[in-house]
């Protein structure tokens, strides 16, 4: 315990904080083969293998309707030689840093879209014309903001509040097969202003798409991974949010799931049904779909569900 002295003169004790026993690392990397292609008896054999006390972790992360459950191993300092080669976050592996920097950002993205936007509300992709492309990222990054601030300043005059947004900026580098710079943005809007007046206030580029969104039974996923999506050319993509949104729910436990659990579901695929319905079934979410992946070396599993929540359900 630290002890310190408080305004009284009194000692006083601090608790320490708790440090966290597993090491990090990238079980999405590390977990990328679908046990769907394999036989039957290549699964009982990985099955085998894997019969160390491994401790599973359940990952919770709620974005508006929508619920993802991750359950996956976690090692600790005796058995980190389980964890696969490179897929270890540490200082000296900056690739491995990056990937997952990357990765988070784009789930980020996606999950505060679907945590704060609906069918009422707007996407826009807003181009330029050839002859006012911006010189530099920086010069496009000045070119959007600049636009939300009419939006805003729009939106004060007719007695609305700020909007509520997320905007990606696309900058894709010139190379062989595609000559001259190209930029353009996708914006995500709140439904407030009318679709005519967003791109009147845009005033660099004329080919402009915008529409209403549409959900499905993943919510807003499906377009979020489309504006998101990493391009083959050499690129720059930086997405940005306005103040106040609301903050997707993350958790994590490692009582929910446990070795023989996520070996049931690997065996009969059923059973993850079952166990997401009775854990999540009373709280309203209904199942969507599931994958199980594995890593060869260590013969462990990797668990990855969606639930759904009907909209007048949520809390």
């Amino acid at each position: 315990m630290n002890r310190g002295i408080d305004m009284t003169g009194k000692s006083r004790t601090k608790p320490r904080r708790k440090r966290n026993p597993y090491i990090p690392y990238d079980y999405e990397q590390a977990y990328e083969k679908s046990v769907e292609n394999l036989k039957e008896w290549e699964t009982e054999q990985l099955l085998k293998r894997g019969q160390t006390k491994t401790v599973y972790a359940t990952k919770e992360i709620r974005s508006g309707e929508q619920l993802e459950i991750e359950i996956y191993p976690d090692f600790s300092k005796r058995d980190a030689d389980q964890i696969p080669a490179g897929c270890r976050i540490k200082k000296d592996n900056r690739k491995a840093m990056n990937n997952l920097n990357d990765k988070n950002s784009r789930k980020a993205c996606e999950r505060i879209i679907n945590t704060n936007f609906g069918t009422r509300d707007i996407w826009m992709t807003l181009t330029y014309r050839n002859d006012d492309l911006p010189e530099t990222f920086e010069q496009a990054q000045r070119n959007v903001q600049n636009y939300m601030r009419k939006v805003n300043y729009w939106r004060k005059k007719e007695g609305l509040p700020n909007a509520k947004y997320v905007y990606i900026t696309e900058w894709l580098e010139a190379d062989d097969d595609h000559p001259g710079i190209r930029c353009h943005h996708h914006v995500v809007i709140d439904g407030a202003m009318s679709m005519d007046r967003l791109e009147e206030l845009w005033a660099h580029g004329d080919r402009n798409e915008t529409r209403r969104l549409h959900k499905d039974e993943y919510g807003l996923t499906g377009m979020a991974n489309y504006i998101t999506k990493q391009p083959r050319r050499k690129h720059i993509k930086k997405w940005c949010a306005s103040k106040g949104l609301e903050q997707p729910q993350q958790s994590k436990n490692h009582y929910k799931f446990k070795r023989n659990h996520v070996q049931k579901m690997v065996r009969d695929n059923a059973m993850i049904y079952e166990y997401m319905k009775k854990w999540y079934g009373a709280k309203g979410y209904f199942f969507t779909d599931a994958k199980i992946y594995y890593n060869e070396v260590n013969a462990q599993f990797y668990v990855y569900a969606r639930m759904r929540k009907h909209e007048q359900m949520r809390d």
